[in-house]
């Protein structure tokens, strides 16, 4: 993606040769200004250190459990995103890390390519899931009467972790008429944000204030 904005990133793994690995493919994207890794154990201060914007985590127990390691990290660094890379796509993706800010999932098998994709949607706001697991998101999600049943598909596809481009591929209408129907359900829902709708959509009224 062009015109990424300028990030600091944190590794954070306690297997070695997996951590270098991540962090030589990083290291090349030209918008990553800084990199740092981190065990677990040093995560916390190393992410008072770096202040990274990015936080991606391998196949590791978090200190505090999740999403409660997620919270923290926000607060310690201002509100950094996460993404994780693992073997088992259903270790660390659900609903209520999705809401503490888990943007992205990248299997062990991911090029350098899906890498570049990942941050770049994370960087812009947006998420990166593989399609099965934006589906299995998408259940649950609470109906709003006040919404019109396109409205309705459009933000139930929005909480799933779609991008506007991605919406409008799986409902077959042009990106610019995905971008519309997302303004309406910002306002008919009463929230400023596409991230305050996703949250209310999953119920997380408290956390869209």
């Amino acid at each position: 993606m062009n015109q990424t904005k300028s990030a600091a990133v944190l590794v954070v793994d306690d297997h070695p040769m997996r951590t270098l690995g991540m962090v030589h493919i990083v290291e090349r994207f030209p918008y990553v200004t800084a990199v740092a890794a981190s065990t677990v154990s040093a995560l916390y201060a190393a992410a008072v250190r770096l202040r990274p914007d990015i936080v991606l985590f391998g196949p590791v127990c978090l200190p505090d459990g999740e999403p409660a390691t997620f919270t923290r990290l926000r607060q310690l660094t201002g509100g950094c995103r996460f993404i994780t890379y693992d073997d088992s796509t259903h270790s660390r993706v659900n609903p209520p890390n999705v809401s503490a800010g888990l943007c992205a999932f990248l299997p062990s098998m991911a090029t350098p390519e899906d890498f570049d994709r990942a941050f770049s949607a994370a960087l812009a706001g947006f998420t990166y899931f593989p399609q099965d697991l934006a589906a299995e998101l998408i259940h649950g999600r609470i109906q709003f009467p006040q919404l019109s049943p396109r409205e309705q598909e459009v933000l139930n596809l929005l909480s799933g972790g779609l991008s506007n481009h991605r919406i409008a591929r799986t409902l077959g209408i042009k990106e610019t008429t995905v971008k519309m129907y997302v303004t309406q359900v910002l306002a008919k829902l009463n929230v400023e944000s596409r991230l305050q709708a996703c949250l209310k959509a999953r119920g997380l009224e408290a956390a869209a204030a």
